[in-house]
């Protein structure tokens, strides 16, 4: 990883953030004169990997550091330092900065703990870092983080130690941001291993100014970059930046892709409605990344798999893949797994079966997996004969090859890489971890040669499928709905009044009032105040009728008592008032009551919801689920944030495990997916207009019709910001 830099790199880009990356001279704060120590390692290797701008060490302690003249101060740097690394203890680091501000430096990096992490009084210090950096225009990467390192410039503005890593396959091929600057080293360290270098690295630590973000944006922009990668536990703000970052990327045709922890947070204590309860935290991020095209690692494994595949540049077209193997059980392992991730193993056409026949042993097998037994340690031209066959069949996107590397055969590890080199198509060697010498040297000729050696299973076969998919939506632009400008949103801020504002939320006649004026078909119903009004609607919609408690303060109106179904006449629906009145009353005393809906009972369909959930980071998330025990146990929903595009609105459909329900089972019709994705539409425009006065909205149920009748809100929730 010598610095090998691009011509015009620095040229072509101007960015507030260049002084990070591209600094013409950086203040080393702290320095200290042991190279090996976290206050001299940035000195040393600065030096250590080329950096050719000018250097100035800080620490009044001494005269000369690392060779080069020290300066008591910043403010004594006889010129304007485009970047300060500090790395002087806490209680001294707000001071260092100010004085970095007064001086006039552009950018600084805070190695410094101690701050947000450490409870109130360091969050308290780390407010003023952030106000420091906004009232001065000075940037500040940090405090609690690694720094940065690029390997075009040999700016290593970092205490992490790493050593200059010569003959990299993939020499500056990965940039990396991570939140955690641990475990950040530990991926790098793994990375490299496998040959792969990076060209840039950015922990970020507390992020007092700059954010995960905006250091993702930034390297998007770049031209030089085709993959990032990042480790990240969450965004504390910046989620717009975030998405805008994550859909040019996938526009660009640059892969993205996240190790983000947290799957268990419990997101979103308190929902007042079923969406609130569905859409924790976690669920916006998981839905996000799926709409942006991010692949999401849930461990290091699969993040390092991904980029192992990525880097040698043969993406795969497909989940078609053929396996390979000299075990019989070893290619059950690897196709057993394949189902958990879309990956079909495909049967061979006969022509290739046919080959086959002609060199596996007669004990072997020629469908898929291949078997080609233990055979090949007699037959070295075995293996070879047999790969070039199966990845020439044309139903093929990938090949796997599971290899047992524990058998002491160098030529073996060569003849992989020539049958390696001569195909086209991606192609996997799939192994386990062994301490056996010649394995491991095996494996290292492999890696070295830039053979995907994958020593996971479950990683690999999840960074295949995730690496198809993502070619299948990578450069393609998002195609949003074009809507036009209407009264759409200011008759559904008419409905909306003082009183409700106070109380916090709308009845359910308001708020279906607001889905019909985005053109969300609701039921057929009136407010009515008296049984003798409620009677008189049930005859002016049409017998049978249903009638709903009408009060904002009773969100769910089946536990009040407060709901009546199905009432074929007059006596049914005055015994029926008086019920849902007494319901209400005794389930909520200090309730509005205004009175009951009365509603047309809409034929039978298939119940699902649809909703809106107000996120802190990202903004309005639309959730869809199916009714009943889909949503309420199984917890199975599919999230996005708004807006949604069609293909958004079509995936979120096909993500959730009762889909099959949407097609027809067991006699029953195919439902309307065209009526329901067009709702999904409507209630994106309608988050993405209303998402400043929203804080959830609940669908609950909509009624999705056999196939070509539509869809309509029996019900529905909407809690006001």
């Amino acid at each position: 990883m010598s610095v090998r830099p691009i011509p015009g790199i620095e040229a072509k880009h101007r960015h507030e953030l260049d002084p990070f990356f591209y600094p013409q001279s950086i203040a080393v704060i702290g320095a200290g004169q042991n190279p090996l120590k976290p206050n001299g390692i940035p000195l040393n290797l600065l030096s250590m990997f080329g950096y050719r701008g000018d250097v100035y060490p800080v620490n009044p302690k001494y005269e000369r550091v690392g060779g080069l003249k020290c300066y008591p101060s910043i403010g004594a740097v006889d010129t304007v330092v485009d970047l300060a690394v500090i790395g002087v203890p806490a209680k001294y680091a707000l001071q260092i900065l100010e004085e970095c501000a007064a001086a006039g430096v552009k950018s600084a990096i805070v190695f410094t703990s101690g701050f947000a992490e450490v409870g109130d009084e360091g969050r308290a210090a780390q407010e003023q870092m952030r106000e420091i950096a906004a009232g001065t225009g000075m940037r500040i990467l940090g405090p609690n983080c690694l720094g940065i390192l690029n390997y075009y410039n040999g700016n290593m503005a970092s205490f992490f130690y790493n050593q200059e890593r010569k003959n990299l396959v993939h020499p500056e091929m990965l940039s990396f941001i991570t939140q955690s600057g641990g475990l950040g080293g530990i991926i790098y360290q793994m990375v490299t291993q496998l040959s792969i270098g990076f060209n840039y690295f950015v922990s970020t630590g507390n992020e007092a100014d700059i954010s995960f973000a905006e250091i993702l944006e930034y390297l998007v922009q770049r031209d030089e970059v085709s993959i990032v990668a990042g480790y990240m536990e969450g965004l504390q703000g910046d989620g717009t930046r975030f998405v805008r970052a994550c859909r040019e990327a996938l526009e660009k045709g640059k892969l993205v892709t996240m190790l983000k922890v947290g799957r268990t947070a419990d997101g979103a204590a308190a929902a007042a409605s079923h969406t609130g309860a569905l859409v924790g935290e976690d669920a916006v991020y998981d839905g996000l990344f799926k709409q942006f095209g991010v692949p999401r690692a849930d461990d290091v494994e699969q993040l390092n798999a991904l980029i192992t595949l990525y880097a040698t540049g043969r993406i795969p077209r497909g989940k078609r893949m053929a396996i390979i193997t000299i075990s019989g059980g070893g290619g059950v392992v690897v196709a057993d797994k394949c189902p958990e991730y879309g990956i079909e193993v495909v049967p061979l056409n006969e022509e290739t079966r046919e080959g086959l026949r002609q060199v596996v042993p007669s004990y072997g097998a020629v469908r898929n997996p291949v078997d080609l037994t233990s055979q090949i340690f007699v037959d070295t031209e075995l293996f070879q004969n047999s790969i070039r066959m199966v990845m020439r069949d044309p139903d093929v996107d990938i090949g796997g090859f599971f290899y047992n590397m524990e058998m002491p055969d160098m030529e073996a590890a060569q003849k992989i890489i020539d049958i390696y080199n001569e195909v086209e198509k991606p192609l996997v060697i799939f192994t386990w971890p062994t301490g056996q010498d010649y394995a491991v040297e095996a494996k290292r000729t492999l890696i070295d040669a830039g053979v995907p050696v994958i020593e996971n299973i479950p990683g690999g076969l999840w960074a295949i499928s995730s690496l198809a998919d993502w070619h299948n939506r990578a450069g393609k632009p998002f195609l949003y709905p074009a809507y036009r400008l209407g009264p759409e949103k200011e008759k559904a801020l008419s409905m909306i009044r003082p009183e409700d504002r106070k109380r916090g939320r709308l009845n359910e006649f308001k708020a279906k009032k607001i889905l019909e004026a985005y053109g969300i078909p609701v039921t057929n119903e009136r407010v009515a105040a008296t049984v003798d009004e409620a009677v008189r609607a049930a005859e002016a919609i049409g017998y049978p009728v249903a009638l709903k408690i009408l009060s904002p303060q009773i969100a769910h109106k089946t536990e009040a008592g407060g709901v009546a179904l199905d009432l074929p006449g007059e006596e049914a629906v005055r015994a029926a008032f008086a019920k849902v009145m007494a319901g209400a009353r005794a389930y909520n005393p200090d309730a509005a009551i205004e009175g009951v809906l009365v509603q047309e009972m809409l034929q039978p369909g298939l119940e699902a919801i649809v909703g809106i959930k107000n996120d802190p980071v990202f903004g309005p998330a639309i959730v869809f689920g199916l009714g009943g025990i889909f949503v309420e146990v199984l917890k199975d929903a599919a999230t996005r944030v708004a807006p949604l595009t069609e293909a958004d609105a079509r995936s979120m459909i096909e993500e959730i495990k009762g889909r099959a329900l949407l097609g027809g089972v067991r006699g029953k019709p195919a439902r309307d997916i065209d009526a329901l994705v067009q709702i999904l539409l409507k209630v994106s425009r309608l988050a993405d207009e209303l998402g400043d006065e929203i804080e959830e909205l609940d669908i609950n149920p909509l009624i999705i019709h056999e196939e070509g009748k539509g869809a309509a809100a029996a019900d529905a929730l909407l809690i006001l910001k």
